[in-house]
C-alpha cells in the first residue's frame, strides 16, 4: 500500500493559518500518516508534499482521487524502495485555481516540495515566482524531445518544469453502435447522416484538431507569428471553419460547451463518437466495459489531425527546506527513469512517457496505438505552443467567433478574416 495522505482542494480557502495552529496541523499531519512517535517526542519524516491540478474536463470527486493513487503508486512504491523512510503528501486542486492556491500556501510558508500540473501552468508558477526553474543537467535535458523543452522554456531561457508524461486527445467510440470508426472528416459526417450520434467540444483547445485536418494548420500558426497570408492559406481556414458550421448543421452533430458535459452525454450511451482525453479513458472503461472503442482521431483532405496534446511537468516549490528540496529533485530524477516511465505507460493506458528513449508497445493495445498517433501528429504544435498561452487574450477572443461561427451568427469568409486578424494581434 502507498502510505500518502491526500488534500483535495476544490476552492483553497484564502486565510492563513496561525503559527500555533500551524504546528498543531503538522502535527495532525505526521499522526495522520501513521509514522510512530506522535504520543510523545516525535521525529520529522522525511515528507514530501506534491501538489497536482485536474484539468478543466477532470471533475476532482472520489473516482479522480482513486485514479492519481493508482497512476502515482508505481513510482511511490519504487522510489521507496531507494528511499524507505520517504512519506508522501497529496493536495489536489482545479488547474483554474492552483496559481492563487500555491499562491496562499506560499505566503503562509506551506507550499508544496513539488508540483505536478499542465506545462502552461508551470510556466506561469515560475513566472510569477510562486515556484523555482529546474536545474536540468546536460544528461537529464539529452533524455526529452528538445520540442518539448523548447515548450518549458520561459521567456529568460529556464525550464519551468521537468517533463513527465503526455496526455493526448484521441477518438472514443461505442463499439456497440458504431463498429467502425470514421477514420476522416467526411467519414465522421456521414456516420451522422445514417443516424449516429456525433459529440464535439466547442472549446477550442479540443476542437482543434480538426484545423490540422481541414489543412488550415499552417496558415493558422503563421497567423499567430504576425505573418502575413497569402489567399490560398486564407481560403484553407474558410474550408475549415466552413466544415465546422456545416457540423453543426447536421441533425445527429451536438457541439457540447464542455468536455465534461460530452462525456456524460457519451458515458450514458447517447452519444456514439466524441474526441476524448487519454485521461478520461479510465473512467470510460467503467461505465462503458467491452463497448469503449479508441481510435485515433479523423484526418481530412488536409492531412492529419492537429490535437492540443498536454505535457504533464514537476515543478519545484519554493517554500522546501534545503533537505526537502533534495527530496524533489531526487524524487523527480527518478519518475523520468525509462523503467518507470515504461511502467506507467503500460499500467496506466492513458498517458504517454515524457523520456524519449522509452518505446511504447503500440501492438499490444488499439489505445496505445491512438495515443501514439496523436502525440505524433501533435509534435507539429511545439511551434505554435511557444507563440500562445492559457492565458493569451487573443484565444478568449477566438473562441467568441468559434462560437458566433457554430452558431450560425457569422459566415465562415468572414469568420476567416476575424480569426486572422485576431491571431496576427500582439497579446
Amino acid at each position: 500500500m502507498m502510505s500518502a495522505h491526500i488534500t483535495v482542494m476544490a476552492k483553497p480557502k484564502g486565510s492563513r493559518a496561525r503559527p500555533n495552529r500551524r504546528r498543531g496541523l503538522l502535527l495532525s499531519l505526521v499522526c495522520s500518516l501513521g509514522l510512530t512517535g506522535c504520543a510523545g517526542g516525535f521525529e520529522l519524516p522525511n515528507l514530501l508534499y506534491l501538489a497536482t491540478s485536474a484539468n478543466s474536463d477532470q471533475e476532482i470527486n472520489a473516482e479522480l482521487i482513486s485514479d492519481f493513487r493508482e497512476r502515482l503508486h508505481t513510482i511511490v512504491i519504487g522510489y521507496r524502495q531507494i528511499h524507505p523512510a520517504t512519506r508522501f503528501q497529496f493536495g489536489i486542486y482545479p488547474d483554474a485555481g492552483i496559481v492563487d492556491a500555491m499562491r496562499r500556501r506560499n505566503h503562509a510558508g506551506l507550499g508544496p516540495d513539488l508540483l505536478f500540473v499542465n506545462g502552461d501552468t508551470a510556466k506561469q508558477l515560475v513566472d510569477q515566482g510562486l515556484a523555482d526553474p529546474y536545474p536540468l543537467t546536460p544528461s537529464l535535458e539529452h533524455q526529452f524531445n528538445p520540442a518539448d523543452l523548447q515548450r518549458m522554456r520561459t521567456d529568460s531561457g529556464a525550464i519551468a518544469g521537468l517533463p513527465l508524461l503526455i496526455q493526448t486527445q484521441v477518438a472514443c467510440f461505442n463499439r456497440r453502435r458504431l463498429p467502425d470508426p470514421p477514420a476522416t472528416l467526411e467519414e465522421l459526417l456521414s456516420a451522422s447522416a445514417r443516424g449516429h450520434n456525433i459529440g464535439l467540444n466547442i472549446e477550442l483547445k479540443a476542437l482543434f484538431w480538426t484545423a490540422g485536418s481541414a489543412g488550415s494548420f499552417e496558415a493558422i500558426q503563421r497567423a499567430t507569428a504576425g505573418k502575413l497570408l497569402e489567399p490560398k492559406q486564407l481560403e484553407s481556414i474558410e474550408t475549415w471553419l466552413a466544415w465546422l458550421q456545416n457540423a453543426s448543421n447536421q441533425q445527429r452533430v451536438t457541439f457540447y460547451a464542455s468536455q465534461t458535459s460530452a462525456l456524460h452525454e457519451f458515458s450514458a450511451g447517447r452519444l456514439d463518437w466524441i474526441p476524448c482525453s487519454s485521461v478520461s479513458l479510465p473512467g470510460l472503461r467503467k461505465r462503458l466495459g467491452d463497448s469503449l472503442g479508441v481510435a485515433n482521431l479523423p484526418s481530412g483532405p488536409g492531412g492529419p489531425p492537429s490535437p492540443v496534446n498536454r505535457l504533464r511537468v514537476l515543478a519545484l516549490g519554493r517554500s522546501s527546506s534545503q533537505a526537502g528540496r533534495e527530496r524533489a529533485l531526487s524524487f523527480s530524477r527518478f519518475s523520468v527513469n525509462p523503467l518507470v516511465q515504461r511502467s506507467l505507460t503500460l499500467g496506466s493506458q492513458t498517458v504517454l512517457p515524457a523520456n524519449r528513449f522509452v518505446k511504447v508497445p503500440v501492438q499490444s493495445s488499439q489505445a496505445l496505438q491512438a495515443m501514439s498517433a496523436s502525440e505524433i501528429a501533435g509534435q507539429r504544435m511545439a511551434g505554435m505552443a511557444g507563440l500562445l498561452h492559457d492565458n493569451d487574450p487573443r484565444l478568449a477572443s477566438t473562441q467568441s467567433l468559434i462560437n458566433a461561427l457554430v452558431f450560425g451568427e457569422v459566415s465562415p469568409k468572414a469568420a476567416a478574416k476575424d480569426l486572422v486578424r485576431l491571431a496576427r494581434q500582439q497579446p
